[in-house]
């Protein structure tokens, strides 16, 4: 028997597997396709990168295509050229998830591909993969694969029922970003010397229409897209954001896809699945190693509810700054105004000779939190306009620096009480920033 079983090979599960194996646990995974697969998603948010230097998996982007920057239509019908943002890049995923792949390999993990995974069965001591002509046997099991969801459960809805047409020619030229009616479409360069463009649309528009001449109208509606094929082979794919109901339990995890999915305006797949495969490292470390188990459990629930809600709320947003068409079914149906942002209050040298206190809208409560490999319980400062509770400043716990607001009565007193455990200049920062952010208030 092994310890984890890893169903999926793409990104999310190959960083899973990478990061247990190299934390000692005997690991298995499971693709059912031969690499290097075609597949989409090829553009990488900026956080991509910083994350594969951190992982040292750089040489992943070895061939990536630099931004060249961006043609944008979407608040009106003027198009503008955003400048290349060059933490972007863009990728041949068949090479990329293959870099990955190898890397997990490399670290020990053992890589069955392509092996086709059934249905997993939970049995006393963990769970039965059956494979043709064969079962893995594992403690835990990890469900990366996607939006096949090979271990079940059930999931919500985040976003309305959208669909990707998307198709591939030769062509070079900046990423495209332009908006119709009933649509938003996407086009970038790849590194082979292709183009790929895509189109989002209400699932119930393709029930009257050929995919291939949809698409081409759809693209039409943008003014974006004036160089292309008469024809063109135009494949269809399921773009709806949902997450997964029970994304974690005592003996599995779902990782990347088959935890959520993020509305595709974000263009952070990727970078969400990179994160939700070390979220879940942890977390499966912790209950292996006989951790804190509920405080495991609670840390990735959480993760996953932090991301798909700002996900949600940033997307809509977004939908709602584009006016052209905002009459139109699709944008109703995305489209919600962005929350009041609350201003900040500089900070003068008159608040620093106040009495100062927290906010009465913040509290510092039990948050499970990751500490080295493992999750466990620490203080953590909580706020309505922190978008996740704030355990550490740098690589100091905040709780205690707070504490001392039993024993000082302004705010000059507190950063000078700081200053015995943090650099000055930290300290000063720290107040600052926690004032600016409504966290502290003076009186």
């Amino acid at each position: 028997m092994t310890d984890v079983c890893v169903i999926g090979g793409g990104p999310a599960g190959s960083v899973c597997a990478l990061r247990l194996a190299r934390l000692g646990h005997r690991v298995v995974l499971l693709e059912r396709r031969p690499f290097p697969r075609p597949h989409v998603g090829e553009a990488l948010s900026p956080g991509v990168p910083p994350l594969l230097d951190v992982l040292g998996l750089g040489h992943a982007l070895d061939g990536a295509l630099p931004s060249q920057g961006t043609l944008v239509r979407w608040e009106d019908t003027t198009t503008h050229l955003v400048a290349p943002d060059p933490r972007a890049v863009t990728v041949d995923r068949g090479r990329f998830d293959h870099a990955l792949l190898t890397a997990a390999r490399a670290a020990g993990v053992d890589v069955r591909q392509p092996s086709r995974a059934g249905r997993p069965r939970r049995t006393p001591t963990g769970w039965d993969v059956p494979l043709p002509g064969d079962t893995v046997r594992a403690r835990f099991l990890v469900d990366a694969s996607g939006r096949h969801r090979v271990s079940g459960g059930t999931t919500t809805a985040t976003g309305p029922k959208t669909l990707a047409l998307h198709a591939v020619w030769p062509g070079t030229g900046p990423t495209r970003i332009g908006t119709g009616p009933r649509t938003w479409c996407w086009g970038a360069p790849l590194p082979d010397g292709a183009f790929r463009a895509m189109a989002f649309i209400d699932a119930d528009l393709l029930r009257a229409h050929r995919p291939d001449r949809l698409f081409q109208h759809l693209l039409d509606t943008t003014g974006l897209f004036p160089h292309r094929p008469a024809s063109l082979r135009v494949a269809v794919c399921d773009a709806t954001g949902y997450r997964d109901d029970t994304p974690v339990t005592d003996d599995s995890i779902k990782v990347g896809e088959a935890a959520f999915a993020l509305d595709p305006l974000t263009s952070s797949g990727v970078d969400s699945a990179l994160h939700s495969a070390m979220a879940a490292a942890v977390t499966v470390h912790t209950l292996l190693s006989h951790g804190d188990r509920t405080a495991a459990l609670a840390f990735y629930r959480a993760a996953q509810d932090r991301t798909t809600t700002r996900h949600a709320t940033w997307t809509a947003a977004h939908y709602h700054r584009h006016h052209p068409h905002r009459d139109q079914p699709f944008w109703r149906r995305r489209a919600t105004p962005p929350p009041a942002p609350r201003p900040p209050t500089p900070l003068t040298a008159a608040h620093l000779h106040r009495p100062v206190r927290l906010s009465p809208e913040a509290a510092i409560v039990p948050t499970p939190c990751p500490v080295g490999d493992l999750v466990t319980t620490r203080r953590a400062l909580t706020h309505p306009s922190l978008p996740t509770p704030i355990a550490h400043i740098a690589d100091t716990e905040l709780a205690p620096l707070l504490d001392h607001l039993h024993h000082t009565t302004t705010l000059s007193d507190l950063v000078h009480a700081w200053s015995t455990h943090l650099p000055a200049h930290q300290a000063t920062a720290t107040a600052k920033w926690l004032f600016e952010q409504g966290l502290l208030e003076t009186t």
